[in-house]
């Protein structure tokens, strides 16, 4: 399963319907606090993380994430519009960013297949 956690429901019918025409099965959450408790019962494969959320950021969701032995080594994709690279996300399990303005089904599925 993967969880992508938006409130751009836009951008969450865009990844979710990537990932559905490519076989996989995806979940949505549009805050952070509805994400964490989906992942306290079903520890997803692979997350896309919207940094911006509506309530809690996605950086309350990322240490969330990281902070349980079950969830900190699930592999989270950012998803923003900021550039991410002066960030240090090494206590997390970032494998990669997607510009939300500039995304492409393709990469979403590329990320799918490499970490799902």
């Amino acid at each position: 399963m993967i969880l992508v956690v938006t409130s751009d429901e836009v951008i969450g019918g865009c990844v979710l319907r990537a990932l559905n025409k490519n076989g996989f099965e995806g979940c949505w959450s549009n805050n952070a606090i509805s994400a964490i408790e989906y992942v306290g019962e079903t520890v997803p494969d692979l997350v896309f993380l919207d940094i911006l959320l509506t309530g809690p950021d996605g950086f309350t969701f990322l240490n969330e994430m990281a902070s349980y032995a079950d969830t900190f080594a699930v592999p989270v994709v950012l998803m923003g519009e900021k550039d991410f690279s002066e960030f240090d996300f090494s206590a997390y399990s970032v494998v990669g960013f997607l510009d939300k303005k500039t995304m492409r089904p393709e990469e979403v599925v590329e990320y799918a297949k490499k970490y799902a």
